[in-house]
């Protein structure tokens, strides 16, 4: 089942013609949006033909539905390895928000065309609307036993959801695409930003810090 628990996307060599292909349309998505862009855009910025191109894809929504797979895929995956730690509620949150930003800004396409209601929209891409509701769901599960266990003021956790997709949304605006300036310490400073709100005793954000670095620093570059 695409998105459960033993579900990840297919690896891409982004210098073969198939990783290039979605290193241009993601580009290509980003500045004029999914339909302002057409497959004769995308192999013209690969320099292939668009027989080419359907060839490694069968439609422009298979390239779309390919990149929101790289990009949701391992934050669905990470979610489901912090719920099954013995870990802080705390430390499962603020692991999450701070992996996904490293992931959104260190990962080679560019995601800021992913995400669009009217795209998401279409038929073709019901599976990837029902892996961002179960992506969410984790979410919220997280908030509310955190909850539950004392360590979170009260809140709604659809809010807190919406509100890390805002932070997370707006670093990548921030960076403008895999080109512009890294900021390194974003991750850490969005996961900081989301849990000051919601933690009972911001005494524990030192130590949660101190856990989150020892993590990303794990993390091979380019991996997210």
């Amino acid at each position: 089942m695409k998105y459960g628990p033993d579900w990840q996307p297919p690896e891409v060599d982004w210098t073969s013609t198939r990783g290039r292909i979605l290193l241009a349309a993601a580009s290509l998505f980003a500045a004029r949006g999914f339909f302002g862009t057409s497959t004769r855009d995308i192999a013209d910025a690969v320099q292939i033909r668009q027989p080419s191109l359907f060839h490694h894809f069968e439609a422009k929504h298979a390239i779309y539905q390919s990149l929101v797979e790289l990009d949701l895929g391992p934050s669905v995956a990470r979610i489901r390895q912090y719920l099954a730690e013995d870990i802080s509620w705390a430390a499962k949150l603020h692991l999450t928000i701070a992996c996904d930003v490293r992931q959104a800004l260190d990962q080679p396409f560019d995601s800021r065309g992913l995400y669009q209601d009217a795209v998401l929209s279409l038929p073709e891409l019901a599976d990837e609307r029902a892996g961002i509701a179960v992506f969410h769901e984790l979410v919220e599960r997280v908030v509310t036993a955190g909850c539950e266990a004392g360590e979170f003021v009260a809140f709604e956790p659809g809010f807190v959801q919406r509100a890390m997709n805002g932070v997370l949304f707006e670093t990548l605006r921030e960076q403008g695409g895999p080109g512009g300036r890294v900021r390194g310490r974003r991750p850490l400073e969005a996961a900081d930003f989301v849990l000051r709100a919601l933690l009972v005793d911001n005494g524990d954000l030192a130590d949660l810090q101190a856990a989150t670095m020892a993590r990303l620093t794990a993390i091979p570059r380019g991996r997210g």
